[in-house]
């Protein structure tokens, strides 16, 4: 299917690749299809298209990349609501904010994407855990990387 973004004109999207979201994003309750698209000159950072609106697109990445040891739970009823039979089912995503500034790149490690890769279930969740919160500058991130996680 051809869809037209605000962002990126039209773009073609597989129609096995559409992603359903029964509750939309917190804050964006009304955009339940969506796709990742990108771009080599964004890579790794992709961006989360809204088919239900098409200015709607928000800059994710794989936060595994950038934070190894990265780690949650996903809770029960969202693992029932995604239909996950294995971990290997599941793909994460977190949103970034992108401001002008590029070096002040923030990532939200509170709330994550989470993908049911085998069949394109995904849902926003919250995470219990404080460790992690919604604005994590990335270069505190890759500084911490490059000291070898200290």
């Amino acid at each position: 299917m051809k869809i037209q973004t605000a962002h990126f004109g039209e773009v073609e999207i597989d129609d096995n690749k559409v992603l359903f979201f029964d509750n939309g994003l917190p804050g964006l309750e009304d955009n339940k299809r969506f796709a990742l698209l990108s771009n080599e000159e964004s890579k790794p950072i992709n961006w989360f298209q809204s088919l239900d609106h098409r200015e709607i697109s928000l800059p994710v990445m794989d936060p595994f990349l950038i934070c190894p040891d990265y780690a949650f739970d996903i809770p029960q009823a969202d693992v029932d609501a995604l239909g996950i039979e294995q971990v290997d089912d599941v793909y994460v995503l977190s949103i970034l904010v992108i401001p002008r500034n590029a070096g002040g790149i923030t990532i939200n490690l509170s709330a994550p994407i989470i993908i049911n890769v085998r069949n394109g279930k995904g849902r926003q969740i919250v995470l219990d855990d404080k460790k992690y919160l919604v604005r994590v500058p990335i270069s505190e991130l890759l500084s911490k990387a490059a000291e070898g996680g200290k």
